[in-house]
């Protein structure tokens, strides 16, 4: 019996030991991630006030948050090896100081020896927020507890880590959503509003929500709110 158990936790250990290494393996060698740049402050193309946004091209806009949100910094770096990104993040928190929601305005180009181009017409529904029409959806995410800021090298783990760096860190289990614009003159380039929302205060998990989930039933209609509450409390003007 001895022999046995023994037998079996050696080879638990085993088991347990390979699918970190092979994690790490992916992560490290296999993922783009590792093509991405180290981040920069400087030579940001854009400016932000106080929760106000101001970009002067792609789109030539000025883009205000509620005023709960406080600016935390801004960075770029070349993601993947293959586009130009640019971050400002933005964040409020809870009376007790937790993180309740993290915005990311993330501003792309391809770089010029790369083909493609930006497509979210997939996506399942298109909202307008001032001059801009956006491609949005959402979906109940939890951190991972292996790498909790997302694979490195990608643009969530470099938006998730400074958030973090800053007292902001993300939070177990929240509503992930997106909001994509593409110029339709310039499809290479696109800009993207990413937000976090806390779920722990609802009392509620990613888990729950997702197909299968103990509270699947209430995800429609806590999305269709918090999109709602987005497209709300975001103000866009086109620059004159």
């Amino acid at each position: 019996m001895k022999k046995w158990i023994l037998m079996s936790t050696t080879l638990f250990v085993f088991g347990i030991a390979g699918a970190v290494g092979y994690a790490i393996y992916k992560i490290k060698y296999s993922h783009p991630g590792r093509f991405s740049s180290e981040v920069s402050m400087e030579g940001l193309k854009r400016t932000v006030e106080g929760n106000t946004l101001t970009s002067y091209e792609h789109p030539s806009a000025r883009i205000t948050f509620p005023p709960e949100y406080e600016y935390l910094g801004a960075q770029r770096f070349i993601l993947y090896g293959t586009v130009e990104a640019e971050q400002y993040l933005f964040a409020s928190s809870h009376p007790d100081g937790s993180t309740r929601s993290l915005i990311n305005v993330q501003f792309e180009a391809i770089l010029p020896d790369i083909e493609g181009s930006y497509d979210y017409s997939a996506a399942p529904r298109a909202i307008r927020i001032g001059p801009l029409e956006f491609h949005v959806d959402a979906n109940p995410a939890r951190r991972h507890w292996l790498v909790p800021n997302g694979l490195p090298g990608t643009d969530s783990e470099r938006y998730y880590s400074f958030a973090s760096e800053q007292g902001f860190p993300v939070p177990k289990d929240y509503i992930w959503s997106r909001f994509a614009y593409v110029p339709k003159d310039a499809p290479r380039q696109e800009m993207l509003i990413l937000h976090v929302e806390d779920l722990t205060s609802m009392g509620l998990t990613a888990p729950a929500l997702r197909q299968g989930g103990a509270d699947a039933e209430d995800w429609e209609g806590l999305r269709n709110a918090q999109l709602l509450k987005l497209e709300q409390g975001i103000t866009i003007e086109a620059l004159k």
